[in-house]
């Protein structure tokens, strides 16, 4: 509504797509449309300071060269290399007159010019389309979108101090890329999802369909009683998977159904549309220097400010140089 200059909900925008696309082909009028969806992103989603996170990264890397690491000439075609920083800096300077500007220090705005408010609203919004995004990867199958997920779940972890998740997925993302072969890397990779009704978009997690199978093999098990033994169990555990495409099996062709396990929703159209009145006319997504929620008086918008970069680069190489010794 913000983007478009909408009043209200069921507004028509007039004016809005162009009468050119609005006789183009099918094509076009995609185009269009995902280039204005870029551009709602770009505004109310997207961190200014990525850059900037990219920028911190790189040069905490740099910095945390040691005497035994060599450091090759910036300029294109010069193999040679430098054990110190300043050294290269001078040959740069001297044979090939190249002078690499440092990164410039960039003065964090005057809390008085700032709004919080609404920097705490951009953040949530980031915060809940990164979930989403997480969901939709999984309900799609898409594994390639889940390991780069994974590598901005690593950033966040570490910021906020979960460190054995921040091990985890920084674990998976070496293994994929690095020290498994191409086929277990790309089964890693894929083979994350279970779907066992067809159709797209109707993906699982196979974590969830082992907790099914982990149910679904209980329910023998509780029949035995007092007869359960641990050779029984095992037998029963090793058998659950034919029995379980038995009975599914049995039931297709009984036609027989049942329920999907699925937790249908209310509608929360009323919901939306009472939430979307309270942010129009709290005006949430216009910049009012000096507002903000009395719990968080201070917020800053990008989720990743608590990344220490140097600490960050220090973690990584110090969790690299633990696996040398292991095989992965």
């Amino acid at each position: 509504m913000e983007h478009f200059n909408l009043t209200d909900v069921t507004d028509t925008p007039d004016g809005v797509i162009p009468e050119h696309i609005l006789q183009g082909s099918a094509e076009q009028k995609r185009t269009w449309l995902h280039d204005s969806v870029a551009e709602v992103v770009d505004q109310f989603l997207l961190s200014t300071d990525i850059s900037g996170l990219s920028a911190g990264i790189t040069e905490a890397s740099r910095a945390q060269h040691t005497e035994k690491d060599r450091l090759p000439c910036r300029e294109p075609g010069c193999n040679k290399f430098f054990i110190y920083k300043k050294a290269r800096e001078t040959h740069e300077k001297k044979v090939h007159s190249l002078v690499v500007a440092s990164m410039p220090v960039v003065e964090p705005a005057s809390c008085d010019l700032r709004d919080f408010k609404k920097d705490h609203t951009e953040a949530r919004l980031s915060f809940g389309f990164l979930l989403f995004d997480m969901l939709d990867a999984v309900k799609e199958g898409d594994g390639e979108r889940m390991i780069r997920l994974y590598k901005v779940a690593t950033l966040i972890y570490k910021a906020y101090g979960h460190t054995q998740y921040a091990y985890s997925t920084f674990l998976l993302t070496v293994q994929v890329n690095a020290t498994l072969s191409p086929r277990v890397a790309h089964d890693v990779t894929w083979n994350r999802f279970w779907n066992n009704r067809g159709g797209k978009g109707k993906n699982i997690p196979l974590d969830l369909h082992l907790e099914h199978l982990n149910n679904f093999l209980k329910s023998f098990l509780k029949n035995k009683g007092t007869n359960l033994t641990e050779q029984t169990a095992d037998r029963v555990s090793r058998s659950a998977g034919v029995l379980k495409t038995l009975l599914d099996t049995a039931d297709r062709e009984l036609q027989l159904s049942q329920p999907s396990g699925i937790h249908h929703e209310a509608d929360l159209q009323t919901n939306i549309f009472t939430i979307l009145e309270v942010l129009r006319k709290t005006e949430v997504f216009k910049h009012q220097p000096g507002r903000h929620f009395t719990s968080f008086p201070n917020f800053n918008r990008n989720i990743l400010s608590k990344v220490n970069f140097k600490d960050l680069w220090q973690w990584m190489r110090a969790r690299l140089k633990d696996w040398r010794a292991v095989a992965l």
